[in-house]
């Protein structure tokens, strides 16, 4: 990795240099070819056969051109991570992620090995992954998930994560997108698309577009609301 990710590892070794759960040490692997090439080897017959598409392939040279010079303008590399914890020589667990962009962090890859279920592994590995990217600096955590794997998508939810999109991709198919907010004022937005009465003034202020028309309605609502609520005055008589 490029040297401009020098300041990463003492977090990197903050959050995965205790072993997992207690018991299982974390190494981290040289990339994504050394990653799989162990999956397969060791774990790939413990989960069900899937079929993707490989979508470069499918763009032939000339996309592969264009990517090739896109890559070599980016400068840095882009922030990957590749982890096995192991058991003696048993593999416990793998998992992996990278940046996306300058504000997200992609949780790629996640297996548990059947043996290791049930003690709350997978659990932890995302509380470290969230941790990992509040302290890095990333504003959201994202992953896609096919929609009948309900233990993961559960377990996403219940580490506070939010159901965002569901998409068709051409390469690996049906997904339910999911994102963590580390941001809580990005929650509130987001909780606010979502039909929750929470607009605060942080979301007044960074409003833009409309939000002049949405304040004016609804100032003209709260007024009609209290010219309702008041009581009716007295009729007037024309003698007095």
């Amino acid at each position: 990795m490029s040297d401009a990710w020098d300041w990463v590892i003492p977090i990197r070794q903050k959050h995965f240099g205790e072993p997992l759960a207690g018991l299982y040490p974390i190494e981290r692997l040289a990339g994504a070819e050394a990653y799989w090439a162990l999956h397969d080897a060791e774990l790939r017959r413990h989960f069900p056969a899937e079929v993707f598409f490989d979508l470069r392939a499918l763009s032939g040279g000339e996309g592969q051109r264009a990517r090739a010079l896109l890559a070599a303008s980016e400068g840095a590399h882009r922030l990957a991570d590749f982890w096995v914890a192991r058991d003696g020589e048993a593999i416990v667990a793998m998992f992996s992620g990278h940046q996306k962009d300058d504000e997200t962090y992609r949780m790629w890859h996640s297996n548990v090995h059947p043996a290791y279920r049930r003690r709350g592994i997978y659990a932890e590995i995302v509380r470290r992954i969230l941790a990992y990217t509040r302290e890095l600096g990333f504003d959201y955590v994202v992953s896609e998930h096919a929609p009948c794997n309900n233990a993961v998508i559960v377990a996403k939810l219940k580490a506070g994560f939010r159901i965002v999109a569901m998409e068709i991709d051409a390469a690996v198919g049906a997904g339910v997108n999911l994102r963590y907010f580390h941001n809580e004022a990005h929650l509130r937005a987001y909780e606010f698309r979502c039909g929750l009465a929470r607009l605060d003034e942080r979301l007044v202020n960074a409003g833009f577009g409309a939000m002049p028309l949405l304040l004016e309605q609804l100032r003209r609502g709260q007024a009609a609301e209290a010219r309702a609520s008041e009581p009716p005055r007295p009729p007037v008589d024309p003698a007095e």
